[in-house]
């Protein structure tokens, strides 16, 4: 299938990541994440809010009660409303470990919040992957990481996606949904060397939407990880995905600038934007961060 690809936003970013579809607001956010930023974007009007923490910002996720939880150089951290400034949780995993940052993440269907860390430029197996629980306390679920990225469940919540870009391999796990503990890790999807696979957005049907890093495009692969096509873009380094819009069929897509040259910037001009494409499928709601 061919898809019209629209860069939308009149926003570029460094390192566009982390983007999450809040259908309360109809609004897009994404994040600059060693700039430390987040963006609030209307697709209607275009009009975009910028926003600063004023420390690297991996991740979002939308909190039940309003606002967000995030997963940031410190830890993990509340804000109340967009613009708030930043209540760090305490005690927080990893703050005093200056070697790395938090990088992905995602919310369980019961709403605990998944991310992972990594060593600052993934050149060390020492990324771990923690679990903010509803009570702010934390748990570290497994360790062994490069680069933690686009993380998941499968449409029966019996299984948990996670992807590590150099290991270029998407691993599931047994996941317990009462306890929200993994077991039985294994490869889903064994990626060519070549091939980074960066964040990645999971469809109604169970698909998986993958962007890859320096391979300027998204694949698509079916549940049990098969590729169905390969969806080019107009920049080498996408980053991630995900399902937005009231019927939730357009793809909301992520990239970054941060490894070009002055020339390539000049070559690929559109990096660190971010893109849209409609599809003929409809991914899932966000899930939100449940809290006692």
């Amino acid at each position: 299938m061919k898809h019209e690809i629209l860069s939308i936003f009149p926003t570029n970013t460094e390192h566009g990541e982390g983007p999450i579809w809040h259908d309360k607001e109809n609004c897009f956010y994404w994040v600059d994440l060693l700039k430390g930023k987040y963006f609030k974007g209307n697709p209607d009007t275009l009009f975009v809010k910028e926003y600063s923490i004023n420390q690297p910002l991996g991740v979002l996720a939308i909190r039940q009660k309003g606002g967000f939880a995030m997963a940031v150089r410190d830890g993990f951290g509340l804000v109340d409303f967009a613009g708030e400034k930043l209540k760090l949780i305490n005690p927080s995993p990893e703050k005093n470990n200056s070697r790395v940052r938090f990088n992905d993440g995602a919310v369980d269907p019961l709403g605990r919040f998944f991310a992972g860390t990594m060593e600052w430029d993934g050149n060390e197996k020492i990324g771990k992957l923690f679990r903010l629980n509803s009570d702010y306390s934390y748990t570290q679920i497994n360790d062994g990481y490069y680069i933690p990225n686009g993380m998941g469940w499968s449409s029966d919540n019996k299984t948990m996606f996670i992807i590590d870009t150099l290991q270029h391999v998407m691993f599931a796990f047994d996941y317990d949904l009462e306890s929200g503990e993994v077991s039985n890790k294994r490869i889903h999807v064994q990626f060519d060397i070549e091939e980074f696979p960066d964040g990645m957005a999971i469809d109604s049907t169970g698909g998986f939407w993958v962007a890859l890093w320096g391979g300027s495009k998204l694949i698509r692969l079916d549940p049990s990880g098969k590729k169905i096509e390969d969806i080019p873009l107009p920049v080498p380094y996408p980053t991630s995905c995900c399902f937005g819009g009231p019927n939730l069929n357009k793809l909301f897509i992520t990239s970054s600038r941060i490894k070009l040259s002055k020339e390539e910037v000049l070559k690929y001009p559109l990096s660190g934007n971010t893109f849209l494409i409609e599809t003929d499928l409809v991914g899932r709601k966000e899930n939100r961060f449940k809290e006692i």
